[in-house]
Protein backbone atom coordinates (compact mmCIF):
# COMPACT_ATOMS: atom_id res chain seq x y z
CA UNK A 1 0.00 0.00 0.00
CA UNK A 2 1.52 3.54 -1.18
CA UNK A 3 2.47 5.83 1.42
CA UNK A 4 1.48 8.58 -0.38
CA UNK A 5 -2.22 7.54 -1.67
CA UNK A 6 -2.61 6.74 2.37
CA UNK A 7 -1.83 10.25 3.22
CA UNK A 8 -3.81 11.86 0.07
CA UNK A 9 -7.18 9.03 1.58
CA UNK A 10 -6.30 11.00 5.37
CA UNK A 11 -6.22 14.53 3.58
CA UNK A 12 -9.63 14.06 1.36
CA UNK A 13 -11.17 12.25 4.35
CA UNK A 14 -10.38 15.52 6.97
CA UNK A 15 -11.24 17.90 3.96
CA UNK A 16 -15.01 16.13 3.91
CA UNK A 17 -14.95 15.59 7.47
CA UNK A 18 -14.79 19.47 8.48
CA UNK A 19 -16.88 20.72 5.42
CA UNK A 20 -19.84 18.09 7.24
CA UNK A 21 -18.82 18.75 11.18
CA UNK A 22 -17.73 22.84 10.80
CA UNK A 23 -16.99 22.81 15.02
CA UNK A 24 -14.11 20.38 14.44
CA UNK A 25 -12.33 23.47 12.60
CA UNK A 26 -12.10 25.38 16.12
CA UNK A 27 -10.29 21.81 17.62
CA UNK A 28 -7.77 21.57 14.86
CA UNK A 29 -7.08 25.00 13.62
CA UNK A 30 -4.22 25.64 16.89
CA UNK A 31 -2.04 22.53 15.71
CA UNK A 32 -2.88 21.53 12.19
CA UNK A 33 -1.04 24.48 9.36
CA UNK A 34 -1.91 24.08 5.77
CA UNK A 35 1.61 23.53 4.94
CA UNK A 36 0.90 19.77 7.06
CA UNK A 37 -1.16 19.02 3.50
CA UNK A 38 1.29 17.07 0.49
CA UNK A 39 -1.24 18.47 -1.63
CA UNK A 40 -1.19 22.26 -2.73
CA UNK A 41 -4.91 22.32 -3.35
CA UNK A 42 -5.50 20.59 0.05
CA UNK A 43 -4.25 23.67 1.36
CA UNK A 44 -6.18 25.75 -0.33
CA UNK A 45 -8.99 24.29 0.97
CA UNK A 46 -8.12 23.88 4.48
CA UNK A 47 -7.13 27.41 4.63
CA UNK A 48 -10.42 28.42 2.86
CA UNK A 49 -12.20 26.24 5.41
CA UNK A 50 -10.23 27.81 8.76
CA UNK A 51 -10.80 31.54 7.10
CA UNK A 52 -13.91 31.24 6.76
CA UNK A 53 -15.07 29.50 9.89
CA UNK A 54 -13.42 32.59 11.95
CA UNK A 55 -15.42 34.89 9.99
CA UNK A 56 -18.44 32.74 11.18
CA UNK A 57 -19.10 32.20 7.45
CA UNK A 58 -20.59 28.70 6.53
CA UNK A 59 -18.07 25.85 5.06
CA UNK A 60 -20.55 23.76 3.33
CA UNK A 61 -19.78 22.48 -0.03
CA UNK A 62 -21.63 24.62 -2.08
CA UNK A 63 -20.05 27.84 0.09
CA UNK A 64 -16.99 26.16 -0.57
CA UNK A 65 -16.84 25.97 -4.19
CA UNK A 66 -17.82 29.68 -4.44
CA UNK A 67 -14.98 30.83 -1.73
CA UNK A 68 -12.48 28.40 -3.81
CA UNK A 69 -13.41 30.24 -6.79
CA UNK A 70 -13.06 33.74 -5.78
CA UNK A 71 -9.41 32.53 -4.18
CA UNK A 72 -8.01 30.64 -6.86
CA UNK A 73 -9.93 31.01 -10.18
CA UNK A 74 -12.21 29.14 -11.76
CA UNK A 75 -9.42 27.14 -13.12
CA UNK A 76 -7.44 25.98 -10.57
CA UNK A 77 -10.22 26.11 -7.99
CA UNK A 78 -11.31 22.94 -9.95
CA UNK A 79 -15.04 22.54 -8.98
CA UNK A 80 -14.99 18.70 -10.15
CA UNK A 81 -12.41 18.21 -7.59
CA UNK A 82 -14.27 19.33 -4.65
CA UNK A 83 -17.74 17.45 -6.28
CA UNK A 84 -15.41 14.18 -6.37
CA UNK A 85 -14.23 14.95 -2.62
CA UNK A 86 -17.24 15.45 -1.49
CA UNK A 87 -18.73 12.13 -3.20
CA UNK A 88 -16.12 9.69 -3.19
CA UNK A 89 -15.20 10.26 0.26
CA UNK A 90 -17.45 8.18 2.53
CA UNK A 91 -17.85 10.36 5.47
CA UNK A 92 -17.36 8.95 8.72
CA UNK A 93 -17.42 10.93 12.81
CA UNK A 94 -13.57 10.49 12.82
CA UNK A 95 -12.48 13.97 11.67
CA UNK A 96 -10.21 14.70 14.67
CA UNK A 97 -8.48 11.08 14.24
CA UNK A 98 -8.16 12.59 10.33
CA UNK A 99 -6.61 15.43 11.69
CA UNK A 100 -4.11 13.95 13.51
CA UNK A 101 -2.93 11.48 10.57
CA UNK A 102 -2.16 14.95 8.38
CA UNK A 103 -0.56 16.27 11.37
CA UNK A 104 1.74 12.98 11.94
CA UNK A 105 2.50 12.77 7.96
CA UNK A 106 3.09 16.83 7.92
CA UNK A 107 5.45 16.75 11.23
CA UNK A 108 7.43 14.26 9.28
CA UNK A 109 8.17 15.59 6.45
CA UNK A 110 8.77 19.17 8.26
CA UNK A 111 11.36 17.14 10.24
CA UNK A 112 13.44 15.67 7.50
CA UNK A 113 13.48 19.16 5.51
CA UNK A 114 15.01 20.31 8.94
CA UNK A 115 17.86 17.79 8.33
CA UNK A 116 18.43 19.73 4.80
CA UNK A 117 18.88 22.46 6.39
CA UNK A 118 21.69 21.33 8.74
CA UNK A 119 23.18 19.46 5.20
CA UNK A 120 23.21 22.86 3.93
CA UNK A 121 24.58 24.87 6.63
CA UNK A 122 27.74 22.61 7.11
CA UNK A 123 28.60 23.07 3.89
CA UNK A 124 28.29 26.45 4.10
CA UNK A 125 30.78 26.35 7.48
CA UNK A 126 32.55 24.13 5.46
CA UNK A 127 33.42 26.58 2.94
CA UNK A 128 33.65 29.83 5.04
CA UNK A 129 35.32 28.04 7.91
CA UNK A 130 33.70 29.41 10.62
CA UNK A 131 31.07 27.93 13.02
CA UNK A 132 28.46 30.61 11.96
CA UNK A 133 26.54 29.00 9.71
CA UNK A 134 26.16 25.97 11.63
CA UNK A 135 25.87 26.61 14.70
CA UNK A 136 22.76 29.10 14.00
CA UNK A 137 21.08 27.03 11.90
CA UNK A 138 21.24 24.19 14.81
CA UNK A 139 19.51 26.82 16.69
CA UNK A 140 16.82 27.12 14.45
CA UNK A 141 16.42 22.99 13.39
CA UNK A 142 16.31 22.73 17.38
CA UNK A 143 13.42 25.57 17.54
CA UNK A 144 11.48 23.51 14.54
CA UNK A 145 11.48 20.11 16.38
CA UNK A 146 10.52 21.72 19.81
CA UNK A 147 7.50 23.37 18.01
CA UNK A 148 6.60 20.12 16.40
CA UNK A 149 6.85 18.25 19.61
CA UNK A 150 4.80 20.85 20.65
CA UNK A 151 2.26 20.43 17.92
CA UNK A 152 1.96 17.05 18.29
CA UNK A 153 1.17 17.17 22.22
CA UNK A 154 -1.10 19.76 21.50
CA UNK A 155 -2.66 17.75 18.83
CA UNK A 156 -2.67 14.15 21.35
CA UNK A 157 -2.90 15.45 24.48
CA UNK A 158 0.13 14.32 25.94
CA UNK A 159 2.09 15.51 28.85
CA UNK A 160 4.19 18.56 27.02
CA UNK A 161 7.85 19.75 27.70
CA UNK A 162 7.65 23.78 29.06
CA UNK A 163 9.85 24.44 25.70
CA UNK A 164 9.84 28.00 24.46
CA UNK A 165 10.79 28.59 20.98
CA UNK A 166 12.40 32.51 21.05
CA UNK A 167 9.47 34.17 19.16
CA UNK A 168 12.20 35.47 16.72
CA UNK A 169 12.91 31.76 15.29
CA UNK A 170 9.08 31.06 14.97
CA UNK A 171 8.38 32.48 11.41
CA UNK A 172 11.82 31.09 10.14
CA UNK A 173 11.25 27.67 10.87
CA UNK A 174 7.86 27.58 9.15
CA UNK A 175 9.31 29.15 6.04
CA UNK A 176 9.20 25.89 3.59
CA UNK A 177 11.34 28.51 1.47
CA UNK A 178 14.56 27.97 3.09
CA UNK A 179 13.96 24.24 3.10
CA UNK A 180 13.75 24.61 -1.12
CA UNK A 181 16.68 26.78 -1.33
CA UNK A 182 18.79 24.84 1.02
CA UNK A 183 17.77 21.42 -1.54
CA UNK A 184 18.92 23.80 -4.64
CA UNK A 185 21.71 24.84 -2.93
CA UNK A 186 23.04 21.33 -2.35
CA UNK A 187 22.19 19.27 -5.33
CA UNK A 188 24.51 22.55 -7.01
CA UNK A 189 27.27 21.53 -5.66
CA UNK A 190 30.05 18.53 -5.85
CA UNK A 191 29.52 15.73 -3.78
CA UNK A 192 32.02 15.28 -0.59
CA UNK A 193 35.73 14.12 -1.44
CA UNK A 194 36.56 11.31 0.34
CA UNK A 195 40.10 11.06 -0.99
CA UNK A 196 40.50 14.54 0.19
CA UNK A 197 39.09 14.19 3.57
CA UNK A 198 41.20 10.87 4.06
CA UNK A 199 44.06 13.22 3.47
CA UNK A 200 42.86 15.42 5.77
CA UNK A 201 42.77 13.20 8.43
CA UNK A 202 46.22 12.02 7.50
CA UNK A 203 47.54 15.11 8.27
CA UNK A 204 45.67 15.91 11.64
CA UNK A 205 46.86 12.36 12.63
CA UNK A 206 50.36 13.05 11.84
CA UNK A 207 50.27 16.60 13.61
CA UNK A 208 49.06 14.97 16.66
CA UNK A 209 51.88 12.89 16.72
CA UNK A 210 54.48 15.28 16.07
CA UNK A 211 52.57 17.55 18.58
CA UNK A 212 51.15 15.11 21.38
CA UNK A 213 50.14 18.27 23.54
CA UNK A 214 46.62 18.53 21.14
CA UNK A 215 46.13 15.16 21.35
CA UNK A 216 43.40 15.74 24.21
CA UNK A 217 41.59 18.36 22.83
CA UNK A 218 41.39 17.03 19.46
CA UNK A 219 40.03 13.42 21.22
CA UNK A 220 37.36 15.44 23.22
CA UNK A 221 35.63 15.78 20.02
CA UNK A 222 36.45 13.55 17.56
CA UNK A 223 35.92 10.07 18.24
CA UNK A 224 38.29 7.04 17.01
CA UNK A 225 34.62 5.53 15.18
CA UNK A 226 34.71 9.23 13.46
CA UNK A 227 37.89 7.52 11.18
CA UNK A 228 36.37 6.46 8.33
CA UNK A 229 40.06 4.79 6.53
CA UNK A 230 40.84 1.44 8.57
CA UNK A 231 44.36 1.91 8.40
CA UNK A 232 44.72 5.60 9.83
CA UNK A 233 41.66 4.89 12.59
CA UNK A 234 44.13 2.47 14.02
CA UNK A 235 46.83 4.94 14.13
CA UNK A 236 44.88 7.46 15.80
CA UNK A 237 43.45 5.26 18.42
CA UNK A 238 46.68 4.15 19.20
CA UNK A 239 48.14 7.61 19.16
CA UNK A 240 45.08 8.86 21.94
CA UNK A 241 45.85 5.13 23.96
CA UNK A 242 49.60 6.17 24.55
CA UNK A 243 48.91 9.52 25.31
CA UNK A 244 46.11 8.57 27.99
CA UNK A 245 48.51 5.93 29.86
CA UNK A 246 51.09 8.81 29.82
CA UNK A 247 53.75 6.91 27.34
CA UNK A 248 55.64 8.62 24.82
CA UNK A 249 53.89 9.53 21.41
CA UNK A 250 56.67 9.69 18.81
CA UNK A 251 56.69 8.15 14.87
CA UNK A 252 58.83 4.90 16.43
CA UNK A 253 56.25 4.31 19.67
CA UNK A 254 53.24 5.13 17.55
CA UNK A 255 54.69 2.48 14.59
CA UNK A 256 55.35 -0.21 17.18
CA UNK A 257 51.72 -0.20 19.34
CA UNK A 258 49.93 -0.02 16.28
CA UNK A 259 51.94 -2.97 14.75
CA UNK A 260 50.89 -4.76 17.53
CA UNK A 261 47.70 -3.98 17.51
CA UNK A 262 47.23 -4.46 13.97
CA UNK A 263 48.30 -8.32 14.05
CA UNK A 264 44.78 -9.27 12.79
CA UNK A 265 44.40 -6.54 10.51
CA UNK A 266 43.75 -3.94 9.64
CA UNK A 267 46.00 -2.51 7.20
CA UNK A 268 48.34 -0.10 8.40
CA UNK A 269 49.42 2.74 5.90
CA UNK A 270 53.39 1.89 4.75
CA UNK A 271 56.26 3.03 7.48
CA UNK A 272 56.93 5.85 4.36
CA UNK A 273 53.47 6.96 4.68
CA UNK A 274 53.51 7.79 8.03
CA UNK A 275 57.21 8.54 8.08
CA UNK A 276 56.31 11.78 5.42
CA UNK A 277 53.21 12.44 7.12
CA UNK A 278 54.83 13.21 10.72
CA UNK A 279 57.55 14.78 8.91
CA UNK A 280 54.86 17.17 7.55
CA UNK A 281 53.42 17.09 10.84
CA UNK A 282 55.96 19.06 12.65
CA UNK A 283 55.54 21.78 10.53
CA UNK A 284 51.42 21.89 10.66
CA UNK A 285 49.26 23.65 13.50
CA UNK A 286 47.12 20.95 14.82
CA UNK A 287 44.33 23.43 15.72
CA UNK A 288 44.53 24.20 12.11
CA UNK A 289 44.46 20.66 10.97
CA UNK A 290 41.62 19.83 13.45
CA UNK A 291 39.43 22.67 12.05
CA UNK A 292 39.83 21.21 8.20
CA UNK A 293 38.69 17.94 9.94
CA UNK A 294 35.90 19.24 11.82
CA UNK A 295 34.54 20.92 8.78
CA UNK A 296 34.72 17.59 7.06
CA UNK A 297 32.79 15.74 9.96
CA UNK A 298 30.18 18.30 10.30
CA UNK A 299 29.25 17.61 6.99
CA UNK A 300 29.41 13.83 7.66
CA UNK A 301 27.61 14.20 10.69
CA UNK A 302 24.92 16.43 9.04
CA UNK A 303 24.30 13.79 5.99
CA UNK A 304 24.64 10.68 8.00
CA UNK A 305 22.09 12.59 10.56
CA UNK A 306 19.41 13.83 7.44
CA UNK A 307 19.85 10.03 6.31
CA UNK A 308 18.54 8.67 9.64
CA UNK A 309 16.05 11.26 9.74
CA UNK A 310 14.51 10.37 6.39
CA UNK A 311 14.28 6.54 7.27
CA UNK A 312 13.23 7.29 10.76
CA UNK A 313 10.18 9.29 9.04
CA UNK A 314 9.33 6.88 6.64
CA UNK A 315 9.01 4.44 9.40
CA UNK A 316 5.34 4.93 10.68
CA UNK A 317 6.86 2.71 13.84
CA UNK A 318 9.14 5.87 14.74
CA UNK A 319 6.78 8.02 17.47
CA UNK A 320 6.66 11.68 16.74
CA UNK A 321 8.64 12.00 20.00
CA UNK A 322 11.58 9.77 18.84
CA UNK A 323 11.76 11.40 15.91
CA UNK A 324 12.49 14.91 17.56
CA UNK A 325 14.92 13.50 20.29
CA UNK A 326 16.69 12.42 16.67
CA UNK A 327 16.62 15.65 15.53
CA UNK A 328 18.21 16.91 18.78
CA UNK A 329 20.54 14.52 19.04
CA UNK A 330 22.02 14.90 15.63
CA UNK A 331 22.16 18.70 16.41
CA UNK A 332 24.36 18.71 19.61
CA UNK A 333 26.78 16.27 17.72
CA UNK A 334 27.11 19.09 14.72
CA UNK A 335 27.03 21.79 17.82
CA UNK A 336 30.42 20.05 19.36
CA UNK A 337 32.16 19.43 15.80
CA UNK A 338 31.21 23.40 14.89
CA UNK A 339 32.81 24.83 18.09
CA UNK A 340 36.27 23.71 17.10
CA UNK A 341 35.94 26.05 14.34
CA UNK A 342 36.60 29.61 14.91
CA UNK A 343 33.60 31.90 14.90
CA UNK A 344 34.87 34.38 12.65
CA UNK A 345 37.82 34.59 9.62
CA UNK A 346 40.74 33.84 11.35
CA UNK A 347 44.57 35.62 9.31
CA UNK A 348 46.26 32.78 7.57
CA UNK A 349 48.46 31.52 9.76
CA UNK A 350 52.60 31.57 8.06
CA UNK A 351 54.38 28.55 8.74
CA UNK A 352 57.88 28.37 10.19
CA UNK A 353 60.25 26.02 9.63
CA UNK A 354 61.32 24.81 13.05
CA UNK A 355 64.72 24.24 12.99
CA UNK A 356 66.14 20.75 13.09
CA UNK A 357 67.09 20.61 16.74
CA UNK A 358 64.13 20.95 17.85
CA UNK A 359 63.12 17.73 16.05
CA UNK A 360 62.60 14.26 17.98
CA UNK A 361 65.07 11.96 17.12
CA UNK A 362 62.59 9.36 16.42
CA UNK A 363 61.54 11.44 12.76
CA UNK A 364 64.95 11.97 12.22
CA UNK A 365 66.28 9.49 8.65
Amino acid sequence: MDRAHVERLAEQSLLRGLMNEPRAIAAVRGWLRPADFADTWHRAVYTTAVERHIAGQPVDPEHMADALTERLGARLADGARLAQLITATPYTPNTLAYARMVLDAGLRREVVGLGVLLQAAAVQSALDHTSVPLTTTCRLVDAGLDAAASRWTDATGAPQQTNVVPIALRAAFRNGEAQEGAARYLAALPARDAVGERQHVVELVAALIAHPDAIGDVSSWLPITAIADPGWRLIYGTTIELAELGQPVDLVTVAWTARQHAQHGPELPSMDELRQAVDSGWYSFPAVAAGVVAADQARHLADTGTHQLHQAAANPGVLIGDLVDTGHTITDALRRTAAVLPIAHEPARRLVALPALHRSPAVTR
